[in-house]
């Protein structure tokens, strides 16, 4: 079993984390919103997309969107806020490692903020290539383990077995998201080489690349303040986008391959089993797998596919 980040486990509410961080928040929307622009599709995925911080940038392009995340407790709350804002969302608790999707699924996805909780990534690609069909766009952002800071700070301490292409499991004292003090949580930074080669492994080729969040420090914050610090990285972004300084980095990727158009218009039609992949027996709100003789619920309005 692959150990996973339970934001229920601790009762994690991720919404506050982004309160006081419009700066991040901005950096990350201005990218995402050049990429999906661009785009136009049906199924879409948003894997680790929490409370739908992100929706914004991607639901006027495709027709149905989802967001997956493994906390039920934060899709249940936020359902009516959601559905309010954008009417063809759908919301559904899974495990990133084992989607409950059809092979060839989606147009479009997108990870960000999440890279750094998923501790077998080779795992989690192989499975985004099967549920993503040849021609998709898939976005993904990751905390960057060679950004400026983090490199001069291994040279000071001569730490020079930091530079290897290995993820870099950051120290979690004065770090608990999902976690309550003390805890241990997998938070891993990784090199931008290392994501590109396992993105490309299961090919993703890579469109464009982008730097974010340039300026990510509390005491520029304090100093500048939020518009300034947005006004000046909308000028880095532009400038330093292939650089690996910043803090954290975006791939713009397009799965290769021959497309065959699928046009599934119902959320049954794309859903199946996480754990064989095999059809599900739909009745009323629930959802049975003849083969693991699983059962599966929809419980508050969200559907709860997470296995282990």
């Amino acid at each position: 079993m692959i150990e996973v980040s339970n934001y229920d486990y601790f009762d994690y509410d991720y919404a506050q984390y982004w309160k006081k961080r419009k700066y991040e928040d901005t950096a990350e929307k201005l990218i995402l919103k050049k990429i999906f622009q661009r785009k136009k599709g049906d199924w879409f995925i948003d894997i680790g997309g929490s409370y739908g911080r992100l929706t914004e940038t991607y639901y006027k392009n495709y027709s149905h969107p989802i967001i997956l995340d493994y906390s039920l407790k934060t899709l249940q709350k936020n359902y009516g806020i959601l559905k309010k804002q954008y009417p063809n969302i759908e919301l559904i608790a899974a495990n990133a490692y084992h989607m409950p999707f059809k092979e060839d699924s989606f147009d479009g996805g997108l990870m960000v903020r999440v890279l750094h909780h998923i501790l077998e990534p080779g795992v989690y690609y192989k499975e985004l290539r099967r549920i993503m069909h040849n021609g998709s766009t898939y976005v993904q952002e990751f905390a960057n383990k060679k950004n400026l800071k983090a490199s001069l700070r291994a040279i000071t301490h001569l730490n020079f077995k930091y530079f290897s292409n290995k993820p870099y499991q950051q120290p979690t004292a004065k770090n608990f998201e999902g976690t309550k003090q003390g805890e241990e949580a997998i938070f891993l930074t990784y090199d931008p080489n290392h994501v590109k080669q396992l993105l490309t492994s299961q090919r993703f080729e890579i469109v464009n690349k982008y730097g974010c969040s340039y300026l990510r420090s509390a005491s520029l914050k304090k100093i500048l303040g939020d518009e300034k610090m947005i006004s000046t990285e909308k000028v880095l972004q532009k400038l330093l986008k292939t650089t690996n300084i910043p803090p954290s980095v975006i791939y713009e990727t397009k799965l290769s391959g021959d497309y065959a158009q699928k046009n599934p218009q119902t959320l049954q039609e794309i859903l199946v089993c996480p754990k064989c992949n095999g059809n599900l027996k739909f009745k009323d709100s629930s959802a049975h797998c003849p083969v693991c003789n699983l059962d599966f619920k929809k419980e508050a309005n969200v559907w709860d596919f997470r296995i282990d």
